[in-house]
């Protein structure tokens, strides 16, 4: 974990700062690389493509499939699926080149990684539910 403990880092947290850590690894997984690069390119190309179909809605130029301009609701009803086309090709290109990057550094040296830790199970809130089921139950 480093200087710092989890409670310390909980703490800072909860007086409304965020704590970032530093980890180092030696490997992502194939399927993380791929999960990163899916999620990224899919919520920022598939908005912007969906907002260029609303401009194409009043008239303008923006969507152009096979050659030809979509205008109108033609250009709406497209951009999602050319957002989604884009973002799943540029994943697959790119996934495939920074598995092969990485791979090569990690021959040369581990990845330093900045990360903030997710509290997903919250052990006093877990009591207190199981306090409160045992307490009806009787």
């Amino acid at each position: 974990m480093g200087r710092r403990s989890w409670a310390a880092a909980a703490a800072s947290r909860a007086r409304g700062r965020l704590m970032f850590e530093q980890i180092k690894i030696q490997r992502l997984s194939m399927s993380s690389i791929y999960k990163l690069l899916a999620v990224g390119t899919t919520f920022s190309l598939v908005p912007f493509s969906t907002l260029m179909g609303v401009l194409s809605l009043f008239g303008a130029q923006t969507i152009t499939w096979d050659g030809k301009h979509l205008i109108g609701y033609d250009g709406l009803i497209a951009s999602p699926f050319i957002g989604l086309f884009l973002s799943a090709f540029i994943t697959l290109f790119m996934g495939t080149m920074c598995c092969i990057g990485l791979w090569l550094y990690s021959l040369w040296r581990p990845l330093s990684l900045k990360v903030e830790a997710v509290d997903n199970l919250d052990i006093d809130k877990l009591i207190r539910e199981s306090e409160e089921a045992m307490a009806t139950r009787d």
